[in-house]
């Protein structure tokens, strides 16, 4: 009860403050326009176009959908409020976490027009589709747990924000860099890059290296906000 209690303030938070609405259609017009590029001007009916920038602006979205989820709670305070209730730090954090993936998936909802716009004029590979966006909904909750621990650092929102970014960037970088490396080490890096596993995915193939990736990066970042916040208390 305590961590539904969360969520729906969090969700409260977001669907009432116009932050979440300027994000949501600053993304969707993004995406709304390599979606057409892809389709209009290359002529494939497929989102792999769309797809491929996805790991960019998300770098952007999710750090300002997240930079104020415990960031803002320690500048008025009411984070020592909220460790003083008979709560635990990690039913805080999931509570955070839960309620930013709903509305993330709020967000992908709306860009299924993209597949049914495909389906209307062409035939799509439903596999491939399922694929992207299973890999688009893995990458989008590594993110987030990304940005909410950035988020338990500090209390400023905009440090928070240039903390995600940093991290996220780091993840996406290495995957372009692998040639740079030492061959020895090319294969390490590439099992590390978000981007790597988030490619593998586009081509409709979901390995159990994958997804076990993304939620062990998710496991990872959300035990060290925990442990951020036990260390608040």
């Amino acid at each position: 009860m305590r961590l539904l209690a969360i969520v729906k303030k969090e969700l409260k938070h977001y669907f009432y403050s116009p932050m979440a609405y300027v994000v949501v259609c600053i993304f969707l017009v993004i995406a709304g326009w390599f979606f057409s590029n892809e389709l209009f001007l290359v002529g494939e009916a497929e989102l792999r176009g769309m797809m491929r920038i996805m790991p960019l602006i998300l770098m952007f979205v999710i750090p300002a959908v997240t930079m104020r989820s415990i960031a803002e709670e320690k500048k008025v305070d009411t984070i020592q409020l909220i460790l003083t209730m008979p709560v635990k730090e990690w039913e805080i954090v999931m509570g955070k976490y839960i309620a930013t993936i709903l509305l993330y998936l709020t967000i992908l909802v709306f860009t299924l027009i993209y597949p049914l716009v495909l389906y209307l004029i062409g035939r799509p590979d439903t596999g491939v589709l399922i694929g992207e966006y299973t890999a688009l909904l893995l990458l989008g909750m590594s993110y987030i747990s990304i940005g909410i621990f950035a988020s338990s650092l500090t209390s400023n929102q905009v440090i928070a924000f240039i903390i995600a970014f940093a991290i996220l960037f780091l993840f996406f970088v290495l995957g372009r860099l692998v040639a740079f490396f030492p061959p020895y080490l090319q294969e390490a890096v590439e099992r590390v890059s978000a981007v790597t596993h988030f490619e593998n995915m586009l081509r409709g193939v979901i390995t159990s290296s994958d997804i076990v990736y993304f939620l062990s990066l998710n496991f990872l970042f959300l035990f060290l906000t925990t442990y951020v916040l036990e260390g608040r208390r």
